[in-house]
């Protein structure tokens, strides 16, 4: 019974596959049919393409003709214009010149009245005035009161600087008085006295200061140190003057040639103080504390006793050692002596006495000594301030000074003195200027309103001359008659031209309109052929894919025959008795099925040692079948998917290619019109996400084409390579309006004027919808057709009213250009 299934399943496989190979038979036949009657249709087709072209050009010649009889008639229109302006001109002249000449005679006259009547007038003219002997006078008396002004302004002007010099000394005073005031300049007065050979001390203040703010010195220089110590601690003053008292008049440096300068001019002002280089880095310093030492009765060292700029103290330090001098606040020797062995301190100041240790030369500091003196009274007077002198300078100052002030009011008092005598000469010698000028102005009156009238009785004549020099204006009749005949005739000749070239331009019309209609009704009838064979091919593809899903049905039909045929043979072939065999048994493969696995219910029920195994046999049979069937099922949708890839990819990918075939070959025609070359492909991937256009161009003889990027070409390059693939897009593209903006501002002015007249042809076109060009500037001279319209914008707050009519059209393109402006389509 199995046997007979499985031939039963072979005989069902076979029925399909017969069916199946005549279904693809029938795809190849309506296949075949389909592509016959589309290689029918597309010869018409394609005559009737041409017969459209070869129109559509005719059209076009005509339309160029239409424009060129046009131009004609518009350049005929423009003469008779200006001739019809120059014969109303001239008529215009012929009549005026009657008028002209009455104008003239009437001119003559009125002159030679009006001078006859100044003539008159100038002889009833008084005689000049003659003041000369009055102003002699009055120059003489002026002369006198100037003297007398000019003696005072003399003496006043003596006073004046006596005035000056008086305030410049009572100044000096009082700055002098102010620096006895001053702490440090009582300091600086201590130190010219209290030591010897330094009383110029001040004078070299003054020239360090001087070379300071002159920039003289190639460092900082510091001094006199005594003027640069702070004291911070007054009780210390007299220790910290006694230890550096013989310090306090030098000066500290950085450079050596600062100190070289230093040391001659101090010999040259014989002053004996001195000048110490400091080679340490002076723009910092650090003092050590004693605080460690107050165990020691240790009050201070002298290093902090006081405040200075570093480079003083680094000067002191090196100079003094003041970092190892101490003060302590008692007298007992045992404990300073302990203080100077343990810490050893070389000096101590204590309340009453100085004591210095004393190091042996053939010992060490157990071999010491120390040695003790009495502090100096008079220390203290220079760092903590008060001098005697000062006072006595301050008095004697101020002495001067009440007697400078004295002087200033004596001489203030004569100053004003001078004033008032001065005050009446000003007064008489402004009445006297006054007189002179009245009666200058009296003569010069007169001999003005003689001169205007001579002036005017001259100017007179002169005209009367120069119109009876020139002819009557009624001479120029004969001459601007014939003038005007001559325009007459031209004008006559110039409308005879303009109706010509209207006549012409009515037939060329006539016939443009007729071509034009042939080639519109060709150019229907080429699209209509077109869409059909474009129909044709949509069903050529779609049976192409029928034929393709019928053959690999075909092709899984005769697999699963052939499969199951070769199963049927292998498990269960065929003898003479199984015929006999299969006719006793149903034809029916459910009531066979049936049969079957009642039988192999019987044979589950036979008693074996592992009742499990035939279940498990059948199980792993069926799981095997399974697997096999969905193997092959997998299949078979594996190849009809494949089958319909190529089928949809053959239904778009030729027209895809046809439409980038035709964009390169317009693309490769603008390139080779600008002398460069350019070609645009298609980039194919088994991605189909990553298909591209590729777009290479050559701008140079010497180059390959290379692929368009950002980094390989410049931007002028870039600029043309995209606008000419613009242009190449108009013809495969559909869409209302373009609009192109500032693609012209990277170019040179040679490939910016082929491409501007690219696209302006690409543009021009029938059939091409509206382009907008927005460019700040464009070419000169570029040409310009009926189908371009220019549009200036001007706007913003800045433009006035009356400066409308120098944008204006007229001022932009001239008269004569509107006629070639009057737009059809804006191009740019």
């Amino acid at each position: 019974m199995k046997k007979k299934a499985k031939w039963m399943r072979v005989k069902e496989a076979d029925d399909l596959r017969k069916e199946t190979e005549a279904a693809e038979k029938q795809a190849e036949d309506a296949l075949k049919q389909a592509k016959q009657e589309a290689r029918a249709d597309e010869r018409p087709a394609h005559r009737r393409k041409e017969e459209a072209d070869n129109a559509k050009r005719t059209a076009s010649e005509l339309q160029l003709k239409v424009r060129k009889h046009e131009q004609e008639a518009s350049a005929a229109a423009d003469k008779i214009s200006e001739l019809e302006a120059e014969v109303r001109k001239q008529r215009q002249e012929l009549n005026g010149l009657q008028a002209e000449s009455d104008k003239w005679t009437k001119t003559k006259e009125t002159y030679r009245t009006k001078v006859e009547n100044l003539k008159k007038n100038l002889a009833q003219l008084p005689p000049i005035p003659d003041h000369s002997a009055r102003i002699a006078e009055i120059g003489e008396q002026m002369q006198s009161v100037r003297e007398q002004i000019n003696h005072l302004e003399g003496e006043k002007g003596e006073l004046a600087n006596s005035i000056h010099a008086a305030k410049m000394e009572i100044n000096r005073l009082q700055a002098q008085l102010r620096e006895c005031d001053s702490a440090k300049y009582q300091r600086l007065q201590s130190l010219r006295h209290k030591q010897k050979g330094m009383l110029s001390l001040e004078d070299a203040l003054n020239w360090v200061n001087q070379m300071k703010q002159q920039g003289r010195f190639r460092g900082p220089v510091a001094g006199p140190l005594g003027l640069d110590m702070k004291v911070k601690m007054p009780s210390c003053a007299k220790y910290l003057e006694q230890a550096t008292f013989g310090q306090l008049c030098n000066f500290a440096v950085q450079h050596k040639e600062d100190a070289d300068t230093l040391s001659d001019k101090f010999k040259e002002m014989a002053l004996r103080a001195n000048a110490i280089t400091i080679t340490d880095n002076a723009s910092q310093y650090t003092t050590n504390s004693t605080a460690h030492m107050r165990d020691y009765g240790v009050v201070c060292s002298l290093d902090e006793v006081y405040d200075a700029p570093p480079l003083v103290k680094h000067c002191l330090a090196n100079m003094c050692n003041l970092g190892n001098v101490l003060v302590v606040n008692h007298d007992d020797t045992d404990r300073v002596k302990q203080l100077m062995d343990e810490q050893r301190v070389r000096q101590v100041y204590t309340p009453q006495r100085i004591v210095n240790f004393i190091a042996s030369a053939y010992g060490g500091r157990e071999d010491a000594s120390l040695s003790i003196s009495g502090l100096n009274a008079a220390a203290g007077q220079i760092l903590g301030g008060g001098a005697a002198d000062v006072e006595e300078r301050k008095t004697e100052l101020q002495s001067q000074h009440s007697r400078a002030q004295g002087r200033l009011q004596e001489l203030e008092q004569q100053a004003a003195a001078i004033d008032a005598q001065v005050q009446p000469l000003d007064q008489q010698l402004q009445e006297l200027q006054a007189e002179r000028q009245q009666l200058g102005q009296e003569v010069q009156q007169a001999h003005r309103q003689r001169s205007t009238m001579q002036s005017q009785i001259k100017k007179g004549l002169d005209y009367i001359a120069r119109l009876e020099s020139q002819p009557d204006p009624m001479s120029k009749a004969p001459r601007l008659q014939q003038q005007l005949a001559k325009a007459l005739d031209a004008h006559y000749k110039c409308l005879c031209k303009q109706l010509k070239a209207t006549e012409d331009q009515w037939q060329a019309l006539e016939q443009h309109a007729a071509a034009d209609l042939t080639s519109r009704e060709l150019d229907m009838q080429a699209k209509a052929m077109a869409a059909a064979i474009a129909a044709r091919r949509s069903t050529v593809n779609s049976l192409e894919l029928a034929l393709r899903t019928a053959q690999q049905v075909a092709k899984n039909a005769r697999d699963s025959h052939k499969r199951l045929k070769e199963e049927a043979t292998h498990e269960y072939a065929l003898t003479a008795d199984d015929k006999e065999l299969f006719q006793k048994m149903p034809d029916d493969r459910e009531e066979l099925d049936e049969m079957i696995q009642g039988m192999e219910a019987e044979v589950a029920g036979i008693s074996v040692n592992n009742p499990r195994v035939v279940e498990e046999y059948r199980k792993r049979q069926q799981e095997i079948q399974k697997l096999e069937a969905e193997l092959q099922t997998l299949r078979n949708m594996l190849e009809t998917a494949k089958a319909q890839i190529e089928s949809l990819k053959a239904s778009w990918q030729p027209e895809l290619e046809r439409v980038v075939g035709l964009i390169n070959d317009s693309f490769s025609t603008n390139f080779a019109q600008i002398g460069c070359a350019g070609e645009v492909l298609l980039g194919k991937s088994e991605d189909y996400d990553k298909f591209s256009i590729q777009i290479k161009v050559k701008f140079r003889e010497n180059e390959q084409l290379e692929m368009l990027t950002a980094h390989r070409q410049s931007g002028g390059e870039r600029s043309v390579s995209t606008i000419l693939y613009l242009i190449a897009l108009q013809g495969v593209t559909v869409t209302p309006f373009r609009v192109v903006d500032e693609i012209n501002q990277g170019m040179d002015p040679i490939n910016e004027r082929k491409v501007f007249m690219q696209l302006v042809d690409a543009s021009c076109q029938e059939g091409t919808p509206q382009c907008f060009l927005l460019t700040p500037k464009l070419l000169p001279d570029l040409p310009f057709t009926e189908d371009i319209t220019v549009l200036n914008i001007f706007n913003g707050g800045l433009i006035a009213e009356q400066a409308a009519g120098q944008y204006s059209r007229e001022a932009l393109f001239g008269t004569k250009n509107l006629a070639a402006l009057q737009g059809v389509r804006v191009v740019g």
